[in-house]
């Protein structure tokens, strides 16, 4: 399925990007990625980093198309599904990162310690 379906259907909405919006957006994931190993902080706050890190870089390759998700429930589930059509990416790949993001939304909303090492290690 295309971007321009997903306008259709209301998931996304075009809009314009720039590069000092790409280079913004890749700064985060840097930071981010610079967070997740800091390991003062809990496990679960390192992988919500590293989640946070890839869910931008979803979002800056739907950017650099001149798409954005429209703010709704499950938002973020879209931009994880446009990598199919933005970077091409293995289903087995946007599968797992679905996987960790009910994992991140776990820890962030419902129980602190929801993440262990080796589920840190595998992101």
């Amino acid at each position: 399925m295309s971007l321009e379906k997903w306008v259709e259907y209301g998931w996304l909405r075009r809009e314009p990007t720039s590069s000092s919006e790409i280079k913004g957006l890749l700064g985060i994931v840097q930071r981010s990625l610079l967070d997740s190993k800091v390991e003062a902080v809990s496990t679960d706050l390192r992988f919500i980093a590293a989640f946070n890190a890839a869910l931008c870089s979803a979002t800056t390759a739907l950017r650099a198309s001149g798409h954005r998700t429209v703010t709704q429930a499950g938002h973020h589930v879209k931009t994880i599904e446009s990598l199919e059509v933005t970077i091409k990416a293995d289903p087995k790949l946007i599968q797992r990162f679905k996987t960790f993001n009910n994992k991140r939304n776990k820890s962030v909303y419902d129980v602190a310690g929801a993440v262990s090492d080796q589920e840190l290690k595998a992101w």
